[in-house]
């Protein structure tokens, strides 16, 4: 609709605008704007300006207040009424269609009566020109403010309310905007106005024949909208909904925020691909930034199922934002560089170095990985596309990344020589290049040299996150090249053992690498677990974590992984404080949530680790996490099975099982034998088989398989095998299995409320005092998590 003009002449305006409701004399060109007495309205309202008319019908024109691609905006004179409104024209009269959406705007605003949405006053004609008579704004549009940067927190939501409120009316009459960016929201003294709705189509065809704002002006598969604020079926030409218009708030209020569009982009064509396949980056700042970029991102969730229902649950989200987050609101917003660190290309074969392509680039994701304002992707997850000519536009998209870090190796006598480049992505823009050179036996200069100048290139503070430990720097040469060695091997499962030993001859060497006792306490868990169960090696584990952690206490990579050892030896409720530290401290790294997806399924609460997964997949939608076995627990079959994982997991299998689509589940398991040449997972899939198949209960926690092994008695594990022993009828073996998992910590209480699979035992004294004591240890976990702050973090 129509616009302020220029800031220079906005002030003149508003006082002829004044004076034309009889507030304050008529203003004299070049006088100073002073208050004065109040004057009646003259006879006659000053003469049109030269190119503009005098009077449309019973309007007389006294300004120009903004032109579009459709028509003009006037600032008039309603005679009639003796009122200052404005008055918007058609600028292609003779174009039928374009009349047609223009008599639509007019009745698709006019069927709105609410504080949120401009006025209508008249549609009419006047010597074969349109127009439509309006309320008269004084303010700016949104996109004006936005020209003087970001908003903050506290200005961004009364904005997002007073959208949404005026949405929930057009939508409450059947009616999609199609058409919402920053210059349809206008901000004045008094609230949020929603204007033009030239593009509004009603979704309801006996709502449309009533309203009249939906024919053949706008054909199917047509591509109608803005592109930056475009929904993906929008651009697909698809048939929208309310949840269409979501998209576009969604991205709005990442503009607001962050200072920049939510989808880049030099032309339509790359913004439209952005909206249809990438996700923006994460916002972050404060909590109460973490809290509304949660919003944002479900409401541009690329499949509107998986958007808010409607415009009112959006902005009940955006409320407990602002009732959560008390002193945070005053916060402003950055969006998170995301950036990879691609495997070097070697350019001469070397036995001796070759193993620095993919772990001396994991050692400088890690390095920069401390940085506040970066997230960075793994190494591995790009490797695919590493060579001498990537498609930077596939692992832009593949990988979430907006900077790449790319480069080449090679040795020369005793020395190293790496050229490393960063680039933008998707376009491949060379923001640094950089040339490193360091003797072999000082790996670690090579890697900080490489690490500090993308830091450099970035613009980026070398303080990083507060509190976050500095790169560690090893005392012995030797000691690192065997550390950067084993990162290598330990990329293959079947090759930890040898890692671990590579990590034990490391820490030999240098006894205070604390990077070098976490991967070893690290591979010592995994290995007595699933590999080789040498009765000492939880022991063991346990010690290399804490030795970690006594050297660098802020090291997160020991946090990461003491917890996942505490979870499954009975004390979650210390993983869940110690993720939850970890996670406040550094809240850019999505391991550190996917980690408490882990321990807070353990602890029963299921909601906080469904919102821990959000928040991982916020900051890296490609985040691995254990949430299906989190939707399994809750009972959810429908979205497990939905779920986009690159492959199906024991937990989907257990999930058609109890489903009761056993056929479907025997074919799944047939397709993933996972790892099977690790005994512990052949042994857990032929339990699995044997459940199917009804021919006997399964068997997999605590037993001897192949090869003498004996498998860690994950509390998960066995209350996994004592609910398919109770789904199968054998609840006198179940029900000790389940009360050995709730002992050792596995408080699901939920579950055992809720699952059919212990109706049978429900009148048990055993079994209400399993529930019991699960309950209270789940209500322990809960108040665990809270004095925690995981309510702040995790929005739960």
């Amino acid at each position: 609709m129509h616009k302020p003009v220029d800031k220079s002449t906005r002030g003149p305006l508003r006082a002829l605008s004044e004076w034309l409701r009889g507030q304050t004399p008529a203003p004299q060109p070049g006088a100073p704007q002073t208050p004065a007495p109040p004057a009646p309205a003259p006879a006659e309202p000053p003469a049109a300006r030269e190119g503009q008319p005098g009077r449309i019908a019973h309007y007389a024109i006294t300004g120009k207040l903004g032109e579009g691609g459709m028509g003009v905006v006037y600032l008039a004179h309603d005679e009639v009424l003796g009122r200052a409104v404005a008055v918007k024209t058609m600028s292609i009269s003779g174009d039928e269609s374009a009349r047609a959406r223009f008599r639509r705007e007019a009745r698709a605003a006019a069927a709105i009566n609410h504080p949120n949405v401009c006025q209508i006053y008249e549609v009419g004609e006047d010597s074969g020109e349109m127009f439509i008579a309006m309320e008269l704004l004084e303010g700016e549009t949104l996109a004006e403010r936005l020209k003087r940067g970001a908003l903050s927190v506290s200005e961004t939501l009364p904005i997002g309310l007073g959208v949404l409120a005026a949405l929930q009316a057009l939508h409450a009459r059947g009616v999609v905007h199609r058409d919402l960016k920053p210059t349809n929201v206008f901000l004045t003294a008094h609230g949020v106005k929603l204007l033009d709705f030239g593009l509004a189509r009603a979704v309801d065809p006996d709502l449309a024949q009533s309203l009249a704002v939906t024919n053949d002006v706008t054909r199917t598969g047509m591509l109608v909208g803005t592109p930056r604020y475009m929904a993906p079926e929008q651009v697909r030409g698809e048939a929208l909904d309310l949840r269409s218009d979501l998209f576009a708030v969604g991205a709005v209020l990442f503009e607001m925020l962050a200072g920049r569009p939510a989808f880049g982009g030099k032309n339509p064509v790359e913004i439209l691909h952005g909206t249809l396949y990438e996700q923006p980056p994460a916002l972050t700042g404060s909590p109460a930034v973490a809290a509304v970029d949660r919003v944002i991102r479900r409401a541009l969730a690329k499949r509107p199922s998986e958007r808010p229902g409607s415009a009112e649950e959006m902005a009940a989200e955006l409320r407990w934002v602002r009732v959560a987050s008390g002193d945070d609101m005053p916060a402003l917003a950055r969006a998170l560089t995301r950036l990879v660190v691609l495997p070097l290309r070697v350019l001469r074969p070397d036995p001796e170095t070759d193993f620095l392509a993919f772990s001396l680039a994991d050692a400088i994701a890690t390095s920069l990985s401390r940085i506040g304002s970066l997230v960075v992707r793994s190494s591995a997850a790009a490797s695919r596309f590493a060579g001498e000519t990537p498609d930077l536009a596939a692992l832009a998209s593949a990988v979430d990344v907006d900077r790449v870090v790319m480069g080449t190796i090679v040795r020369a006598g005793d020395q190293l020589r790496a050229v490393a480049q960063l680039l933008e992505v998707p376009g491949g823009t060379i923001v640094a290049s950089h040339t490193a050179q360091a003797p072999l036996g000082d790996l670690f200069q090579l890697q900080d040299d490489i690490a500090r100048c993308v830091v450099e290139a970035l613009a980026l503070p070398l303080g990083g996150v507060p509190d976050a430990p500095t790169p560690e720097r090893p005392q012995d040469a030797g000691a690192y090249a065997l550390y950067l060695r084993a990162n290598e091997v330990a990329r293959d499962y079947n090759q930890l053992v040898r890692a671990r030993d590579l990590y034990q001859q490391c820490v030999e060497l240098d006894p205070g690498f604390a990077p070098a006792w976490a991967q070893l306490g690290r591979c010592l868990r995994v290995i007595d677990k699933f590999i080789e169960g040498t009765g000492d090696g939880l022991a063991r584990a346990e010690q290399a974590l804490r030795r970690a952690l006594e050297i660098n206490p802020r090291l997160t990579l020991a946090h990461k992984y003491y917890a996942h050892l505490e979870a499954e030896t009975g004390e979650p409720r210390a993983a869940l404080a110690r993720l939850l530290g970890e996670a406040t401290r550094h809240g850019n790294d999505p391991e550190l949530f996917a980690g408490l997806v882990h321990a807070c399924r353990y602890c029963g609460l299921f909601e906080q680790s469904l919102a821990a997964d959000e928040e991982a997949r916020r900051l890296d939608p490609n985040a691995s996490s254990s949430v299906e076995e989190t939707l399994l627990l809750t009972g959810d079959i429908e979205r497990l099975l939905a779920g986009e994982r690159p492959a199906l997991s024991p937990a989907r299998v257990i999930g058609l099982g109890l489903a009761g689509r056993r056929e479907e589940a025997r074919r799944a398991l047939h397709e993933h034998r996972w790892m099977a040449q690790i005994p512990v997972f052949e042994a857990y899939a032929n339990a699995l088989q044997h459940w199917l198949e009804r021919t006997s209960a399964p068997v997999w926690s605590g037993v001897e398989v192949t090869g003498g092994l004996r498998i860690l008695e994950d509390p998960e594990a066995i209350f996994q095998e004592g609910w398919l022993r109770c789904d199968s009828g054998a609840h006198d073996l179940g029900l000790p299995l389940l009360e050995k998992a709730v002992a050792k910590g596995y408080s699901v209480s939920p579950t055992l409320a809720r699952s059919p699979a212990f109706d049978a035992l429900r009148g048990e004294p055993a079994f209400r005092e399993l529930l019991a004591r699960a309950e209270a240890d789940r209500d322990e976990a809960l108040r665990t998590f809270r004095e925690n702050g995981g309510e702040k973090l995790l929005g739960r």
